[in-house]
């Protein structure tokens, strides 16, 4: 009996970025609650963007933001935030990267840019959550993510570079296409799934995932049914349980539906 369903959001539900879901979504899912089924909106992004995408049923559903350092799900609520001098050498080394990188700290309800990144504050304005502008982006504090930014996509060397000076004291996984995210130690889906999972008694063998990309691989080990999108990570589609049709043509909708017709 399937008693919890999470879902990445950006390359699983819509593409990177976008807060346009299917409206049909939003029916399933109601109907899926239903029958008793607790429905958690899983994301790298801040959990007011998750919010944005699923509009019509916002206040209906539970959440895991900023690739899982921010939980909001009934009393089950957490923030885990970096060490602020960890913080500050991490932003001066992604700002000494060359222009073509920016960054994204977060912290919840508050995601900043540097005030003259004036084409990354144009990328920021698709995913419809605010933002503030500051001078220095080294001088904040309390911040739970940081999100690198690069068109193409973080290249592999300045990824490795960065994973071996920093992966002792974060958590440095690829989110997406273009973004490759930093949280605390410990702090992922996998994790934010998992205190969700003993909040409200749900096992492991209870619970449906999907996700697309590395940093969704610890919230799909945390779940029987781990479902891969046909574009997701080769790593990620190595442990699903299931690769099912592409992001494109709602395949997770599709899953959905199955889901709750064998309910019936």
């Amino acid at each position: 009996m399937i008693k919890l369903i999470v879902s990445d959001v950006d390359d699983t539900l819509v593409p990177e970025g976008s807060i346009d879901l299917n409206p049909e979504y939003f029916e399933v899912i109601r109907q899926l609650q239903a029958k008793g089924v607790i429905f958690v909106g899983a994301s790298g992004r801040p959990i007011e963007g998750v919010r944005i995408a699923f509009a019509p049923i916002k206040d209906e559903i539970y959440y895991i933001g900023d690739n899982g350092t921010d939980i909001a799900a009934g009393k089950c609520t957490c923030t885990k935030k970096l060490e602020d001098e960890d913080y500050r050498e991490l932003a001066r080394d992604l700002l000494n990267l060359n222009e073509e990188y920016d960054f994204m700290p977060c912290r919840p309800g508050d995601v900043y840019v540097n005030q003259e990144s004036e084409d990354f504050k144009k990328v920021l304005g698709t995913y419809g959550f605010g933002l503030t502008e500051v001078a220095d982006l080294t001088q904040l504090h309390d911040i739970t993510k940081v999100s690198l930014y690069h068109d193409g996509g973080v290249p592999d060397e300045v990824r490795l570079a960065l994973r071996e000076k920093w992966s002792d004291r974060m958590e440095v996984a690829i989110a997406g296409r273009v973004w490759l995210d930093f949280t605390a130690k410990g702090a992922n889906k996998g994790n934010a799934l998992t205190m969700i999972q003993e909040h409200f008694g749900i096992t492991p063998e209870e619970t449906v995932a999907f996700g697309n990309a590395d940093n969704d691989i610890p919230m799909i080990k945390q779940a029987k049914y781990g479902y891969a999108v046909a574009g997701a990570s080769e790593n990620l589609k190595q442990i699903a349980y299931e690769v099912i049709g592409p992001m494109e043509e709602d395949a997770v909708l599709s899953k959905l539906k199955e889901i709750l017709a064998e309910m019936e």
